[in-house]
């Protein structure tokens, strides 16, 4: 055997990346025994694979290794296995540090970069990458969205009938969604298609393939709450009737629906419809057809759509106190772990990822910016941290690249720092329950310029259901469909009386992802909604409130026509749009009574813009417009047009 000595590591047999003539990976089983500082790479089963090292230590040493030499050689094994661009070292639970210690000696002949570890699921594995903050290396291979989504609908495949499955290529298995369940009540009314899609679906759930996997499994239940036997009735009752006329279809209908009923009440409730726009649906599918193990940002139970949508990044390992940045940590990276040093004091860990795609579909091509995820512990605290970081779009850069000089960019950029943090303090006076924020910077070289600061706001992550993520079968519950009209109403109210649009083309932000619904036990009525982030206040102070009527109008016919609320016709969507429009109005009116005559507020924010710079900080004026416009508005006139823009609008569609 091939024997060939590096650093500390001894390799017996050929090199782990050895690749044939179409540059397939050869060999995909290695085992190291890091007490011996020795790897073997070969083929066959890895218990195998000892047996062969074990009798290379005997020709080494001139004699048989004894059986409790031989047991040692054994309990020392950490298996690899090589697949595609990734060498996978399998996780033991509880003996992380020998793992960890093969990483060091696998790195002598394998690229740091492509070594990754299994053990995704284990608690006890995820907590020791945290700790050693290399969530990293355990992070799968992410695509695009529409890459996702097609692979997805490549996936689909049927059998001998017009049933619709979702199939897993990696195992053979398929699955079959509520959506898909519920569409075979389609051929009800033929005898022989129906009998044929129900049996299809039983006895596909009763087989197994060669992989000891069902040839046919219900995406997304609970066992505690499924009953496949309900399946098996009708198809029991299908196979048996002497006819098929009304009683026989009313009889079959009824088992049917039993089944579906509880089909249903075994799934969440954001399984019951097949939508991959929704990134919670696509995501889970998804992982489900291609069997990755849970994401480290799904374990940390943030909002769904983050999953899959998080790069986590080589960042520093806390050893003693002491900080040892990854040799692969990317310069910006390591730049703004020192900022979160400076700000945050000792730390026990801290995990950085970027984010891939924006969350916003509005913002997606459009004044989207680098987005990043932190999940941290301070040493003396006993919670953990997750953190947002959104890049500061009107930096020193965005104020060079209009004209000014270095000097005159940079008081620029501080002055909207400060009207950044002034506007948040504004909105918190007014009532708006928006998160604090702070700021971290790194430093980036500019060619010919020199080194400036760039700057991202940091607010707390904000645990909630994101206004643009609705799924439908919120809207078929009346509870959540009159909560949310009420809320939104309300922020709606102030939103349009601070002037929140996009500063660049005027579209108002509103409704698309910065505010938050939030809840109590109920989880479908919200209580309470957070505005996670207020981009585009102050934008438009100058216009009159009337512009912008059509916009919110479009907003409440949109809600309004993803209701599904059984029983609800025109009446019913009227009068949600109603809660709608009645909150809207309160918050304007009660708005304009805080500010009337020399309120405290109204001094209070008086004096805080008082004391800005009007050269850099625009706050005052801002503030002072939105006032003006504010009391000249006629809110009855205002409210009774676009309650009529609502109704005109309704008509029509």
């Amino acid at each position: 055997m091939q024997v060939k000595k590096y650093g500390k590591l001894t390799l017996y047999g050929p090199h782990p990346l050895e690749r044939d003539g179409e540059g397939h990976l050869k060999y995909h089983m290695a085992d190291v025994f890091p007490s011996y500082s020795s790897m073997i790479v070969g083929t066959g089963l890895h218990v195998s694979l000892a047996m062969n090292f074990i009798a290379e230590l005997g020709n080494k040493r001139g004699r048989d290794l004894d059986e409790k030499e031989q047991q040692a050689v054994c309990e020392d094994q950490v298996a690899l296995i090589m697949r595609g661009d990734h060498v996978l070292i399998r996780s033991i639970p509880d003996n992380m540090e020998k793992c960890f210690c093969t990483a060091e000696l696998l790195e002598e002949v394998v690229p740091t970069e492509m070594i990754r570890f299994t053990g995704r699921r284990d608690p006890k594995v995820r907590e020791a990458f945290k700790l050693r903050g290399e969530s990293w290396k355990m992070t799968p291979r992410y695509f695009a969205v529409e890459e996702i989504i097609k692979q997805i609908n490549l996936s689909k495949v049927s059998v001998r009938t017009k049933n619709c499955y979702y199939y897993k290529v990696e195992s053979g298995g398929r699955l079959i969604s509520f959506a898909n369940f519920a569409d075979i009540a389609e051929s009800i009314s033929d005898f022989q298609e129906f009998k044929d899609r129900i049996n299809e679906v039983v006895n596909l759930h009763k087989r197994r393939n060669k992989q000891f996997v069902r040839e046919l499994d219900f995406f997304k239940v609970d066992r505690r709450t499924f009953d496949f036997s309900l399946s098996e009735k009708l198809a029991k009752y299908l196979n048996s009737p002497k006819g098929w006329g009304k009683a026989q279809k009313t009889k079959a209908n009824k088992l049917f629906l039993a089944a579906l009923e509880n089909f249903k009440a075994a799934i969440p409730p954001e399984f019951q419809c097949d939508e991959p726009n929704n990134p919670v649906w696509r995501n889970c599918v998804y992982s489900e057809l291609n069997e990755i193990p849970p994401t480290e940002e799904s374990m940390l139970g943030i909002s769904g759509e983050f999953n899959m949508n998080i790069r986590w990044l080589p960042g520093c390992r806390i050893r003693n106190g002491r900080v040892e940045m990854d040799p692969y940590v990317e310069k910006p990276v390591s730049q703004l772990l020192k900022d979160f040093f400076r700000l945050y004091g000792p730390l026990e860990y801290i995990n950085l990822g970027r984010l891939m795609r924006s969350q916003s579909t509005k913002r997606a091509a459009g004044s989207y910016r680098e987005v990043f995820i932190a999940v941290l512990k301070q040493k003396e605290s006993e919670t953990e941290q997750i953190r947002i970081l959104r890049k500061v779009m009107r930096n020193i850069l965005y104020f060079l690249n209009r004209g000014h000089s270095l000097k005159r960019a940079k008081q620029l950029a501080e002055g909207y720092l400060e009207y950044t943090f002034d506007r948040r303090e504004i909105l918190s006076l007014l009532g708006v329950n928006t998160p604090v924020v702070g700021y971290l910077s790194r430093k980036e070289n500019l060619p010919g310029i020199g080194t400036v600061p760039v700057t991202f706001f940091d607010r707390p992550y904000i645990d909630g259901l994101a206004t643009d993520k609705v799924s439908d079968y919120y809207y078929e519950h009346e509870g959540f469909v009159r909560a949310q009209a009420d809320l939104l109403g309300y922020e709606a109210g102030l939103n349009l009386i601070i002037g929140r649009v996009d500063p660049d083309t005027g579209a108002v932000y509103f409704g698309d992802g910065d505010e938050m619904l939030q809840f109590g036990d109920d989880w479908f009525e919200p209580t309470g909604l957070v505005l996670a982030d207020f981009t585009g206040t102050f934008a438009d102070v100058i216009s009159p409130l009337e512009k912008f009527i059509p916009y919110y109008a479009d907003y409440v016919i949109d809600m309004l026509f993803k209701v599904k609320v059984k029983g609800l016709g025109r009446e019913g969507l009227l009068e949600i749009g109603g809660i709608f429009i009645e909150a809207m109005k309160k918050r304007i009116v009660r708005t304009r009574q805080m500010f009337s005559g020399q309120s405290e507020l109204r001094q209070m924010i008086g004096d805080l813009v008082a004391r800005r710079d009007e050269d850099v900080n625009p706050v005052k004026v801002k503030w002072e417009k939105t006032l003006q416009r504010l009391q000249n508005l006629n809110a009855d006139d205002f409210i009774k047009r676009f309650q009529d823009d609502v109704r005109r609008k309704l008509e029509f569609y």
